[in-house]
């Protein structure tokens, strides 16, 4: 049994970050980009759960958006940058990354 590898899929001014956290990083400059670093992660690297910059899973063609929202593995969470004016919308990722794991959605407090 092969072992699901964490991976990190970032625009070229994210990725120094998550590479200074010992997380092997995969740059993208779009979408299209990170849609077929998305393919050939899962193919080639075992890739479980991928780490995505927001602005480019936003930027995903819609298919492969619906493909992974449908898909077991990998679980691809999308993070956003710094944003000091706005409320965090990671709970949000959570109770989905949950409701996709167990198939129903839970509260949490």
């Amino acid at each position: 049994m092969n072992e699901q590898r964490l991976v990190v899929i970032a625009s070229p001014g994210l990725s120094t970050g998550f590479a200074l956290a010992g997380v092997p990083v995969f740059e993208a400059s779009d979408g299209v980009d990170a849609a077929r670093q998305i393919e050939r992660l899962v193919d080639e690297v075992n890739a479980g759960v991928i780490i995505i910059d927001e602005p480019l899973y936003r930027d995903l063609p819609e298919e492969v958006q619906r493909s992974l929202r449908r898909s077991a593995l990998p679980v691809v969470i999308p993070v956003p940058g710094p944003d000091w004016t706005t409320e965090s919308t990671a709970h949000e990722y959570i109770v989905e990354i949950l409701r996709r794991a167990i198939g129903y959605r839970v509260k949490l407090q």
